[in-house]
């Protein structure tokens, strides 16, 4: 399993792939049957998303500003070496364990809601590693482009790492840059938006059974 996802096949992995799928097989049980507790960690989630979200823009604006500093400092390979080839493992993994679990939540009434609050959450982890990506792919071309990014309230280091790579005529690097940012930025909007709106239906519900 550890190649079908492109991880080193080492025993460590190995027992990291058993943990997940086990835990991921027991938090499907106990969700589906307590339904009325998938709701009530729904709406205490629901109520606490801002600042939750505030958290993880905090963790990703300290470790982003590391990353600028260490790029400046080193260079986008030892950036690489250092922390993306770590992250990249961890990205896989919830790529093929927390976010199918997230839209298998989303089929069910009692756990839509937090269905879409966990692929809401789960785009900052997605959305930072590909700004990473992004913030590699952009040094390597030169620091100019990494100081226009950083000048477009940072989140510009993405369309400057698709445009430094669209000039340099790295199309696939520029077309899967863009096709990620899409894909991060629909699941954002599209968690966010089931959430809140079976948050709605199920507090009318409750309001109609009192």
């Amino acid at each position: 399993m550890a190649d079908a996802v492109g991880l080193p096949d080492t025993t460590v992995w190995l027992w990291i792939l058993r943990v997940v799928g086990a835990g991921i097989a027991m938090l499907i049980g106990w969700i589906i049957v307590g339904a009325a507790n998938a709701k009530q960690i729904s709406a205490t989630m629901m109520g606490m998303m801002a600042i939750i979200s505030n958290l993880l823009l905090v963790l990703c604006v300290v470790f982003g500003a590391i990353a600028v500093v260490m790029i400046f400092v080193k260079d986008a390979g030892w950036l690489y070496q250092r922390l993306y080839s770590h992250l990249s493992g961890a990205v896989t993994v919830a790529l093929f364990s927390i976010l199918p679990l997230c839209l298998l939540l989303m089929f069910f009434r009692a756990t839509r809601t937090l269905g879409g609050i966990g692929l809401y959450l789960l785009t900052f982890f997605f959305g930072f590693s590909l700004w990473l990506y992004a913030l590699m792919i952009a040094g390597s071309h030169g620091p100019g482009w990494v100081i226009g990014g950083l000048l477009a309230c940072g989140v510009g280091v993405i369309l400057s790492a698709l445009i430094a790579s669209a000039v340099w005529g790295q199309w696939s690097v520029a077309g899967g840059l863009l096709l990620a940012a899409l894909l991060i930025w629909g699941a954002r909007a599209l968690g966010l938006a089931i959430a809140a709106k079976q948050m709605v239906k199920d507090e009318e519900t409750q309001t109609d059974i009192t």
